[in-house]
C-alpha cells in the first residue's frame, strides 16, 4: 500500500509549479471569505452605533471589499481553468502509461480479460481519478483555512456560542464517515457495471456481421438490457446512500443555523453579545458549513478516485510473461538460423496445445 501511495503522488512531480500556484490561489480565495463577516460586524457594531456616522469609512470599506472581490475572481479563475488543465495533463500521463503497459502484456492476459473492462479502466476510471488529483488538494486547503479561521474568529466573538456550535460537528462527521464507507462499496460496483456494459458493446459491435448473419439482434438486445438492468440496480443502491447522506448533511446544517439563532437570541437577552455579533455568527456559519461540506464531499470524491486508482494499479502491477533479463543485448546484424526442437505451446495450463512437438529449421 505504501508503494501505491508513492506512485499516486508521483504524478504531481511534472507539474509542481502549476500545483503550488493552484494551492496559493486556493489559500487566498479561502482567506478572503473570512474577511467579509468581520467587516460586516465592524460596520454594524461600531460605525453604525456612533452618534455621528462616518460615511467615509463605509465608502472605503466598500471599495476595499470590491478589491477583494476582484482578487477572489482571479484566484477562482486560476483554480477553475489552470487547475483543471493540470488535471487533464495528469490524466494524459496516466492513460499513456496504462496504454503502454497494455502493449507489453502477453496473449494469456487478454485471453483472461474482457475488452470492455480494459476500456473502462482506460477511460471512466481515469476521469474519476484526475478529478481527485485536481480538486482533492484544493478542497483540503480551502476547508482547513476556512474551518480553523472561522473557529478562531468565532471564539474571539463569543466562546460559549462557538462551543455550542462545534458540539454538533462531531456527530455530523460520524454520520458522514458511516455513509462514506457505504458509498465506497457502491461506487466500486458502479465502475464494474460500467465495465460490463462496455464489454457487451464491444463484443456486439466487433461481431456485428455475425450477429446480423444469424439474425441474433433480439438475443443481443436481451443480453444488453440485462447488463443495463444490473447497472441501474447498482446506481439505485449508490443513490440510496447518497440520498441519505445529502439529506443528513442538510439537516445538520439547518440544526447548526437554528442553534445559533436560538442560543444567540438568549445570549442577547442576557447581554452576553449584541446584534452585530449574532449577524457575524450567522455569516460565519456559512463559512463553517462550507468547508465541512467540502471535506465530506472530498471523502466521496476520494472514494471514487481511489477506487479508480486501485483498478488502474491492478493492471499496472501485472508483469508481462516475457521480460528481458537485465543484461539483455539488442540484436544487431542478425545472421544464422532459427531452430524449433520438439517445441510445444499452449496459452495456459487448462487450454489445449496450439503447437505440439514441432520441429522446424529456418
Amino acid at each position: 500500500m505504501k508503494g501505491r501511495w508513492k506512485k499516486f503522488l508521483s504524478y504531481y512531480k511534472n507539474y509542481k509549479v502549476l500545483f503550488f500556484k493552484d494551492m496559493f490561489c486556493a489559500m487566498i480565495s479561502a482567506a478572503i471569505t473570512l474577511v467579509y463577516p468581520m467587516l460586516t460586524r465592524y460596520i454594524t457594531g461600531t460605525i453604525l452605533n456612533q452618534p455621528k456616522i462616518d460615511y467615509s469609512k463605509i465608502y472605503l470599506l466598500g471599495l476595499f471589499m470590491l478589491c477583494l472581490i476582484v482578487v477572489e475572481y482571479f484566484c477562482n479563475y486560476f483554480i477553475g481553468y489552470l487547475g483543471h488543465v493540470m488535471g487533464v495533463y495528469m490524466e494524459r500521463d496516466l492513460r499513456n502509461e496504462l496504454f503502454s503497459h497494455y502493449q507489453k502484456l502477453s496473449f494469456r492476459f487478454y485471453d483472461e480479460q474482457n475488452t470492455g473492462q480494459l476500456m473502462s479502466r482506460l477511460t471512466n476510471d481515469l476521469f474519476s481519478l484526475t478529478e481527485l488529483y485536481h480538486h482533492g488538494p484544493e478542497d483540503i486547503v480551502i476547508s482547513i483555512i476556512k474551518f480553523i479561521g472561522a473557529f478562531i474568529l468565532l471564539s474571539y466573538i463569543n466562546v460559549k456560542l462557538t462551543l455550542i456550535l462545534f458540539a454538533i460537528l462531531p456527530f455530523m462527521f460520524l454520520f458522514a464517515w458511516y455513509y462514506n464507507k457505504k458509498m465506497k462499496t457502491a461506487f466500486k460496483r458502479n465502475k464494474e457495471r460500467i465495465g460490463d456494459i462496455n464489454e457487451r458493446i464491444e463484443d456486439n459491435l466487433s461481431g456485428i456481421r455475425v450477429v446480423k448473419s444469424f439474425a441474433n439482434e433480439n438475443q443481443e438486445l436481451e443480453r444488453f438490457d440485462a447488463q443495463n438492468g444490473h447497472y441501474v440496480s447498482a446506481k439505485k443502491n449508490s443513490y440510496y446512500y447518497m440520498g441519505r447522506y445529502n439529506a443528513g448533511l442538510t439537516s445538520f446544517t439547518s440544526l447548526i443555523t437554528v442553534s445559533v439563532i436560538f442560543f444567540g437570541t438568549l445570549f442577547i437577552s442576557y447581554g452576553s453579545i449584541d446584534v452585530a455579533d449574532l449577524i457575524a455568527f450567522l455569516l460565519y456559519v456559512t463559512n463553517l458549513i462550507d468547508p465541512v461540506k467540502k471535506l465530506l464531499n472530498f471523502t466521496e470524491q476520494f472514494q471514487e478516485g481511489v477506487t479508480g486508482f486501485e483498478r488502474f494499479m491492478e493492471i499496472l502491477e501485472i508483469e508481462p510473461d516475457i521480460q528481458d533479463t537485465p543484461d539483455a543485448l539488442a540484436l544487431q546484424h542478425i545472421e544464422g538460423n532459427v531452430t524449433f526442437d520438439h517445441v510445444s505451446f499452449r496459452y495456459n495450463e487448462q487450454a489445449p496445445y496450439v503447437l505440439n512437438n514441432i520441429n522446424l529449421d529456418v
